[in-house]
């Protein structure tokens, strides 16, 4: 069991002056002369996550304690990481806080109460309390810290908002026999039996019961750590009380101290409310909900006995990473990968949860890494590998691993819930879920709902960072994508069929005859024919954007319309815009021309002057004033009855691609999600980006002779044309070449995160009093990772290319899609400085340090530290040419070196120093 790490590869943590831990490779002696353990890393195979790879237990558990140590830093407490399926601790922190000192619970003894609640009767599922603010009882009082306009609360979101309302008064009802029957069951009160001395027993006292000690207050129930993690691990593992052991993997032997029986209605219950601590009750700032493990978790704040400060707690489980965790498999007890326990002395509980997080996010990072190195693959890229079997550009996800700059895991997606006015961060498959739930509430045809799925997980992808100046990708409101949280532990008012018809479609996307991402718009309704985008919004309109037939939808609800709007009402409304306001009278309205989907190209307003003004803004103009069920597409026509206008339309939306009603129809006749979306978007096909992206990019290359097209006739003549057109954006510091398949708009949000990350890093030199005049850069956006490639002869999973006062770019998509646009900008902006600064002749290890500090890029690349500290020449070595490197972990490592003595150096000396030693 590792217990601390230096830079000789030997582990080293200190405990205190009463005895000595000595780990071997296979046993623990125990010495009486002093606390100091010590373990000498080594290979071995086997023990409950044995199977994903050759990485090696004890290699995980040193770099979990590593990880621990860190995350933990110089604040008094405890850290505590233990297999929940065999009891042995895998990495520890403090095990004089950890198992020698007793400790007020707090809410983190919540779970164990409702325990004892469901088994007496006190409380069932569906006991609801509203919480009242403020708990008191007697001579105590408290108060609850979770919002305040929930609704009343059952078992689950009790545990989940840690209402202590909701627990005060099921401790009023609660017997002290009941609260301690169940304690004693899961260890309280007496020693766990951890192969060291020194542990104290805790104390669960009798005859002394009040209706907070329900909530963990007062001194009626004290514990270790190592108590709290033991019970919390038989409450999730499905029963089995462990004897914990500080040993190595290797020979380790389970020692269950008992069995406690749970039922599996009572487990799933409380299970369920630690999922939805960590997804939006009391461990949400800690956004652990974002990583790639199924993760559930309790937080504790309790205050010190006879004190006034308060102690943080936090116990959160997670199973190894997989493609779509699911409550019915990844919470099963036999699931349960990781135990993390986090204790701080003097802290609050969402702290602790967020010292957790990067324990869990090594545990998943590591997990990852041992699946690719050992070559598991997904169905769909042993496929890849049949189709290109014997042939010499034959690329696989094993010899093309990530990058510090290209993470394989699946984007994050911030989405801003509009009408609670928070920010939430979610894995991408989560949003597409919720988009599907509220933009198909009313569907049931598996097919159509795949189709929509498929539609708007493209649009996310392609729109990723919409938001991005407001500090979010998207909105909830029809701006971008309507959204509805799912909650898949409690997801009975969603139906089953939409549930998996997004998990069949994951990673599924429209594509064109470019191989990029469609424009992948979708409606209610078309009205009988979809949208031309040119006529419509006046964009340039791909080919399957221009607008097609569609009798699918004649017989469905929105085929058809009338909306009758008096004089007085349309003026009124027509006079909130400048693009419509006639003045004081209107005379009439009439379509003076429609396009070939029939919508209202061009309408005229006439009062006291004329004004002509595009359909879909007449449209938008009158639906924001009078309601939006009022005009609901602007394929409409306009006649006068007396003092109304009478609009008689047909559609319900904007009428672009994908026509919901239309694909519901063809749903029905039995048509395939895939002919549905041929339908709407001709000329597009449906692509699987489940696959490693930069390997699909890659792979895409060789398939296309780098030329990033199909093969066949025409296709390099295509491609060709395609690649010749390019377009400038330019401004005093900087000129972007981009290809003409890249929005604008995309390019102008590039631009303005170039000019404030060169104010920034202007700032950081003007501090350190060296004088640099920062140069014009042309940035030259390559259209495919293969013309990056072929362009500046760096390997695939490389990020960008610096050279002189040109920086080239892998595709904006793909920097995009993988979240490291703007540090992959500060990281090149600092090589230009570095290379200003110092002539060209600072050392790359100082250049490459620099930057992966500066771009805040420190935390991604530290896991790869190697075990031996390297010098600076041997660093040097190594970054001479990245193009010898023989994958993108080795360049990760030594990244991590050079940031490690640059960072060394900024602690010993001030960054201030180390620009100046640039300029030397």
């Amino acid at each position: 069991m590792p217990a601390g790490s230096s830079s000789s590869g030997e582990t080293e943590l200190r405990i205190n002056p009463t005895r000595l831990l000595l780990f071997t490779a296979g046993a623990v002696a125990l010495v009486i002369c002093g606390w100091t353990a010590v373990q000498k890393t080594a290979r071995h195979s086997n023990s409950s996550l044995a199977s994903v790879g050759p990485i090696g237990e004890d290699e995980l558990d040193r770099r979990l304690q590593r990880v621990a140590a860190v995350s933990l830093g110089d604040r008094r407490g405890a850290v505590i990481v233990m297999d929940p399926q065999t009891g042995r601790v895998r990495a520890l922190v403090s095990p004089e806080v950890a198992f020698q000192q007793n400790y007020p619970l707090g809410s983190a003894i919540k779970p164990f109460t409702a325990l004892a609640a469901l088994r007496s009767g006190v409380i069932d599922e569906d006991s609801r309390t509203l919480c009242h603010e403020k708990y008191s009882h007697h001579a105590f009082q408290t108060t609850c810290s979770h919002p305040r306009n929930l609704p009343p609360l059952n078992p689950t979101d009790a545990i989940a908002y840690s209402c202590n309302y909701y627990f005060g008064t099921v401790g009023e009802r609660l017997t002290e026999a009941s609260f301690n029957t169940t304690l004693g069951e899961f260890g309280f009160g007496r020693k766990t039996g951890i192969n060291a001395d020194g542990e104290l027993p805790g104390q669960l006292r009798r005859s002394d019961w009040r209706s907070q000690n329900a909530i963990g207050e007062g001194n009626y129930l004290q514990a270790t750590p190592m108590q709290l993690i033991d019970a919390y691990t038989a409450l999730v593992n499905g029963g089995h009380l462990f004897t914990p052991g500080l040993a190595n993997p290797t020979g380790f032997v389970s020692d269950v101290r008992t069995n406690v029986e749970i039922k599996d209605r009572d487990r799933e219950l409380i299970v369920k409310g630690m999922r939805g601590a960590v997804r939006y009750g009391s461990a949400e700032k800690a956004d652990l909900y974002s990583l790639p493990v199924y993760l559930f978790g309790k937080t504790g704040t309790a205050t010190e006995i006879n004190g006034f400060r308060t102690h943080g707690w936090f116990v959160g489980f997670a199973s190894r990473p997989v493609d779509s965790p699911t409550p019915e498999t990844e919470a099963t007890p036999e699931k349960i990968n990781l135990a993390v326990l986090v204790f701080l002395t003097r802290g609050h509980g969402f702290e602790a949860a967020q010292l957790a997080r990067p324990i869990f996010d090594e545990f998943a990072r590591s997990t990852i890494e041992k699946q690719q190195d050992e070559g598991i693959r997904s169905s769909d890229e042993a496929e890849m590998e049949t189709e290109t079997e014997g042939r010499p550009d034959t690329v696989t996800k094993r010899n093309l691993p990530g990058s510090p700059h290209l993470p394989v895991v699946p984007p994050l997606v911030r989405v801003h819930l509009v009408r609670e006015n928070i920010t939430r961060t979610m894995p991408l498959e989560d949003y597409v879920r919720g988009v599907v739930a509220a933009e198909g509430s009313m569907e049931r045809e598996p097919e159509a709902l795949k189709a929509l799925a498929i539609a708007s997980r493209t649009y996310i992808l392609k729109n990723l960072g919409r938001h991005t100046r407001d500090g979010y990708d998207f909105c909830t409101s029809t701006h971008c994508q309507r959204y509805r949280p799912v909650d898949l532990d409690s997801a009975n008012y969603v139906s089953q069929s939409l549930l998996e018809a997004v998990a069949a479609t994951r990673g599924e996307v429209l594509r064109d005859s470019d191989n990029q991402l469609a424009d992948s718009y979708f409606s209610a309704s078309c009205g009988g024919a979809t949208a031309n985008l040119a006529t419509l919004w006046g964009s340039r309109a791909p080919p399957y954007l221009r607008g097609v037939r569609d009798d699918y939808c004649a017989s469905e609800a929105h085929h058809s319309w009338t909306d009758v709007i008096p004089q007085e009402q349309l003026l009124k409304a027509l006079k909130t815009d400048p693009r419509t306001n006639v003045g004081e009278r209107l005379v009439g309205v009439s379509v003076l021309r429609t396009d070939a989907s029939g919508r209202a190209e061009l309408i005229a307003v006439e009062g006291n002057r004329r004004i002509t003004v595009k359909g879909w803004d007449f449209k938008i103009i009158v639906g924001r004033a009078l309601g939006w069920n009022l005009l609901k597409s602007s394929r409409f026509k306009i006649s006068r009855s007396g003092s109304n206008f009478v609009f008689r339309g047909s559609g319900f939306g904007h009428g672009l691609g994908l026509c919901q009603e239309g694909a519901h129809v063809m749903a029905a006749r039995g048509a395939s999600c895939r002919q549905i979306l041929a339908k709407y978007f001709p000329s597009t096909r449906v692509a699987n980006e489940n696959r490693s992206s930069a390997a699909a990019d890659l792979i895409w290359s060789h398939e296309m002779g780098f030329n990033g097209g199909p093969r066949g006739p025409n296709a390099a003549s295509k491609r060709q044309s395609a690649r010749a057109s390019r377009r400038t954006l330019a401004s005093e510091d900087f000129r972007i070449s981009y290809p003409s398949t890249v929005r604008q708009r995309e390019v102008e949000g590039l631009l303005s995160l170039l000019q404030s990350s060169r104010r920034s890093l202007s700032a950081h030199v003007a501090a350190a009093g060296v004088a640099v005049q920062f140069p014009a850069l042309e940035i030259f956006i390559n259209e495919t990772t293969g013309d990056f490639v072929g362009r500046t002869g760096q390997p695939a999973w490389a990020a960008a290319a610096t050279k002189g006062n040109r920086i080239d770019l892998q595709p904006l998509e793909t920097l995009k899609r993988r979240r490291i646009l703007e540090t992959t900008l500060r990281h090149e902006l600092v090589h230009t400085l570095v290379d200003v600064i110092g002539r060209g002749r600072a050392p790359r290890w100082l250049a490459e340090g620099l930057a992966v500090h500066l771009a805040g890029e420190g935390r991604l690349v530290a896991p790869y530290q190697p075990r031996q500290r390297l010098t600076t020449d041997e660093i040097e070595e190594h970054l001479s040419d990245s193009r010898t490197a023989k994958s993108a972990n080795e360049m990760r490592a030594t990244y991590a070196a050079a940031y490690s003595e640059v960072k060394r150096l900024i602690d010993n000396e001030g960054e201030a120093s180390v620009w100046r030693r640039v300029a030397r």
